[in-house]
């Protein structure tokens, strides 16, 4: 976890050398120093051409080799292509798929026809060489016009952006990028974003073509640098080109038996053509330099100065070469597990990386219909493994209660662990066929297993009931439309076909993905992937869904539901699943632009979207649980400078011990989060230019364009409470969910069992069961289960499981690595699991979530093994 920190920051990582308002100044400086080269070049051409293609261009490689973070944040093209976006005129618009596909090939093509260009037309020419830089700024500008980010020029068509990347790829400068602040997400593998890490990405793309494209001009390049220096001048333009092309492919299919015959890394032929490439370029270019730097300044540099050049830069060559190799193994070794820390997008490559770190395995997983082979070790699920494998795949809960990631298995079902309960009854409510598995909960035990990403249709919806229903029970209303409504809805109509069912939804949406709702901050799908119910879920179960519709009261008496709309539903037995809001302290200053709280979908796409108007640069999240650490990571990924304020030492103090606060608290802090704990908030204020800051009791204010209030939740409880029912904190209910009305029960975030009401996924769906069989006529008591929890950041698994405060009796075992973040800590009471913290150790979140939630006993070898601190006991 640590190396993948250290060794590939993104640019929020990146130490800010010079202030924000210096880069602008070098931007203006640089637009008006290519404005008057221009102008020079067509007024004395004599003096232009020297200058501009014997002293500047030559430069330049070499700084893309050096601190190629400079030319990105001062070249004058991308100055010009970011001043549509800075004044907020682009049209912002997204790439096409075609235009993703073949834009780096059109640099690619640019640069090798305006290169070759030089040695009849440019060269000799100052109007043609004035065109061609008018033509650099006007292309960028028109670029930035168009498309967001610097997908309208610099990262995609720019004839220089090849030659950047290749030498860009091992910074020895690293400069932070000061242009897209916040990242819009514009392209893949962003230079920008994640300077050192973004070619290898480029590399080891799923792609073959993406990478390919990238290779090809790698391979060329020798070729292509000796035929400009050695094709004599006033060649016709035509034997020119024929040179070009006769050497560039001479040198590419070098390239290629080379990468047949050579048993080499990925990247390791690219970086050592790339390094051949450099050096022959300065062999020739630092004589013509020094000449043309001589004459300028009107004296004769040394004889020395050309040699010299020469020397420094093959001897900076060796130390890039390193340092690439190297680089490319630690990509390679982070990429093979699963805390990656990469802000790119890794593909086929990071399978290949996969399957030779894994030769040794006996499992294996085959994806169809691409028939994608991911070796895999026993005991990995199926989620990790497509994440790691690159696949699109959704992702919850990770504990198989939410429903997100349900795939087909076509064959192989032997060789997956068996079902367990939580992830049985999420497979009965989302109804798909029989082959369908949670990926999330199915681990490979061997063997090989193939499965499709896309679950199979069943035949139809799953009855089930141990007693008939009674059949007086006619009209069922529940009013919400979380999980806590869809899972009663659906187990009302397994126990009972033939009434009406009415789900009463204030949102718009069906059933989805909350636990994801802040990937809505950060991506551009939308709520693409988020919904968790088949399209017609509610049709083939006959469920009367009123989406974007309030419940306005409830007549008890006369068993009545009133809608907002001027609908009345009778109902013989309502359950209320009406959720939770965002608990709001008394903030002052709290409410205005730029103030949120993430509840629902809509508040993270509302998030989302005032980032973008505002060009907000920081953000600050009022709270250090889960929610609030979801939404801080979100905000940093979308490019945000994120602090957490929380009131306790320690975050996730409800979920974790302090020594895991901790742990988790320098991890975030390695990724860029500021932590500030035992903080008292003491408003949001605005300073005299405007600036939204966070007031922090004995701390500096911190800038706050974006403040999120996660401090809890607050049970809706308001039609409850108008309809006479007892309520407290949330609506009072018995062991069978039963409120104080006997045809009203509750489940979820609004139900209050024995004091209790703790918000979680896993207890609104145990609680909903039991309502919707109590209210049929079964007779059930809800039990109150071992409660978990998981955060998910990039690079970090934290689990709790049970209970993590140890009593009188307890046996305590504990093992902290501070350099890698990880931490677990193992409860045993009375000879059973009785609680777990995980942090950083994936292989034991099942083998141990399965032991606390059982309340399994604990053997003796089992004991044994711990207190010689020997965990793999337990797997």
């Amino acid at each position: 976890m640590s190396s993948a920190i250290i060794h590939f920051p993104n640019y929020l990582q990146i130490q800010s050398r010079v202030p924000l308002w210096c880069w602008f100044a070098l931007r203006v400086g640089s637009v008006a120093c290519a404005l008057g080269m221009a102008a020079l070049l067509v007024l004395k051409p004599e003096l232009g051409l020297p200058l501009w293609w014997s002293v500047i261009v030559p430069v330049l490689p070499a700084v893309f080799f050096i601190a190629p973070g400079l030319w990105r944040n001062v070249c004058p093209m991308a100055a010009l292509n970011q001043t549509p976006r800075l004044f907020g005129f682009t049209m912002g618009r997204t790439h096409t798929r075609r235009i993703r596909e073949y834009s780096y090939v059109v640099g690619i093509a640019l640069f090798l026809l305006l290169v070759s260009s030089r040695k009849w037309l440019f060269d000799q020419s100052g109007v043609a060489s004035a065109a061609l830089i008018l033509f650099g700024l006007g292309g960028a500008f028109l670029g930035g016009l168009i498309f967001k980010g610097k997908s309208g020029w610099c990262s995609s068509i720019c004839p220089m952006l090849p030659v950047q990347r290749v030498y860009g790829q091992t910074p020895f400068i690293m400069l932070r990028n000061a242009h897209c602040q916040p990242c819009v997400g514009c392209t893949k593998n962003c230079y920008d974003f994640n300077p050192g890490v973004a070619y290898l990405a480029d590399q080891y793309d799923e792609d073959p073509r993406y990478s390919g494209y990238r290779r090809l001009f790698v391979g060329l390049l020798p070729g292509f640098i000796l035929a400009f220096f050695t094709i004599p001048n006033g060649q016709p333009a035509g034997e020119v080109y024929l040179h070009f092309a006769l050497y560039a492919g001479l040198s590419l299919a070098l390239f290629h038996t080379l990468d047949i015959l050579l048993k080499l890394p990925r990247n390791g032929l690219t970086v050592l053509f790339g390094a051949l490439a450099f050096n022959f370029y300065y062999w020739f270019a630092a004589a013509s330099w020094a000449s043309s730097v001589g004459k300028l300044a009107g004296t004769a540099l040394s004889d020395a100065v050309p040699m010299t050049i020469r020397v420094l830069l093959a001897l900076l060559t060796l130390a890039w070469l390193t340092r690439s190799v190297i680089r490319e193994g630690w990509f390679r070794e982070q990429t093979a597990q699963e805390t990656v820390n990469l802000a790119t997008r890794l593909g086929a490559g990071a399978s290949a990386a996969l399957r030779e770190a894994s030769a040794a395995a006996q499992a294996e997983v085959v994806v169809e219909p691409d028939q994608r082979r991911l070796p895999a070790a026993a005991g990995a699920t199926l989620l990790e493994l497509v994440e790691r494998g690159g696949c699109a795949i959704e992702s919850g809960c990770r504990m198989g209660v939410c429903g997100a990631d349900p795939i087909a298995i076509k064959d192989g079902m032997g060789n997956l662990s068996p079902v367990g309960d939580d992830e049985k009854n999420t497979l009965a409510r989302l109804g798909h066929a029989d082959n369908t598995r949670m990926a999330c909960c199915a681990r490979i035990l061997g063997g090989t297993v193939t499965i499709a990403l896309k679950p199979d249709t069943a035949g139809a919806p799953i009855r089930s009931g141990k007693a008939p229903a009674n059949p007086d029970i006619k009209q069922v209303v529940i009013i919400g439309n979380g999980i806590a409504g869809v899972t009663a809805a659906d187990h009302v109509r397994r126990r009972h076909p033939d009434c009406e069912i009415h789900v009463v939804a204030a949102e718009n949406h069906a059933l989805y993905n909350r636990m994801a709702i802040t990937r809505l901050i950060y991506g551009r799908s939308a709520m693409q992937g988020l919904y968790l119910l088949p399209e017609n879920w509610y049709k083939e179960r006959n469920i009367d869904v009123w989406l974007n519709t309030a419940a306005h009261s409830i007549d008890p008496a006369a068993r009545t539901v009133a809608l907002a709309d001027g609908e009345v539903l009778n109902y013989d037995k309502l359950i209320l699943a009406t959720g939770s809001n965002s608990f709001v302290p008394p903030i002052n200053g709290y409410g205005g632009d730029g103030c949120y709280v993430l509840r629902t979908a809509d508040d993270a796409m509302s998030v989302r979207s005032y980032a973008q108007r505002s060009q907000a640069r920081h953000a600050v999240v009022a709270g250090g649980g889960l929610l609030g650490l979801e939404a801080a990571y979100a905000l940093h990924k979308m490019g945000l400078r994120v602090s957490v304020i929380e009131r306790n030492a320690w975050l996730l103090h409800r979920q974790l011990d302090e020594k895991g606060g901790l742990t988790i608290q320098r991890y975030l802090n390695s990724l860029g989060l500021n932590i500030v704990l035992n903080a008292q908030l003491d408003g949001v204020v605005r300073d005299d230019a405007g600036q939204q800051h966070a007031a922090v009791k004995d701390e500096a204010a911190i800038p706050a364009d974006i403040f999120v209030v996660a401090a809890g939740i607050a049970p809706n409880i308001a039609l409850a409470k108008a309809a006479g029912l007892t309520v407290n904190r949330a609506v009072v209910v018995d062991d069978a969910m039963r409120s104080s009305d006997p045809h009203i029960y509750a489940a979820g975030d609004v139900a209050e069992w024995q004091g209790k009401a703790p918000g979680l996924w896993p207890v609104a769906v145990e609680q909903a069961e039991v309502a919707a069989c109590n209210a049929l006529g079964e007779a059930r008591d809800y039990a109150e289960p071992v409660l978990s929890t998981m955060l998910k950041v990039v690079g970090a698994d934290v689990v709790s499981i049970g209970r993590f405060a140890p009593q009188d009796g307890d046996e305590v075992f504990v093992e902290e690595d501070v350099a890698a973040h990880r931490y677990r800590k193992l409860l045993v009471a009375g000879g059973q699991f009785a609680g777990a913290i995980l942090i950083g150790w994936p292989a034991f979140n099942e083998p141990l979530g399965k032991a606390v939630k059982g309340r399994a006993a604990i053997s003796p070898a089992q004991l044994a093994g711990l207190r010689a601190g020997q965990w793999d006991v337990l797997l």
